[in-house]
């Protein structure tokens, strides 16, 4: 499902976001965005069980660029 542009803008403004968050900005399904993850395309934090996307990392690979550099 995709997200409206008020819940990307919402998403957008927090410092991090959920997998299946980030996967409803870039418009790819949740299995799409654990394999960036994983791969490292997609740059995230681990806290425990729980994985976590910078959204400065979605911006970035937004913009042209790869999310992965530190």
């Amino acid at each position: 499902m995709n997200a409206t542009a008020q819940e990307v803008n919402e998403i957008m403004r927090q410092p991090t976001c959920s997998v299946e968050e980030a996967a409803k900005v870039l418009h790819i399904g949740r299995t799409q965005a654990y394999r960036a993850v994983r791969s490292g395309e997609l740059r995230s934090i681990r806290i425990g069980k729980r994985v976590l996307v910078p959204t400065s990392a979605i911006r970035q690979l937004l913009d042209g660029g790869t999310s992965s550099a530190a």
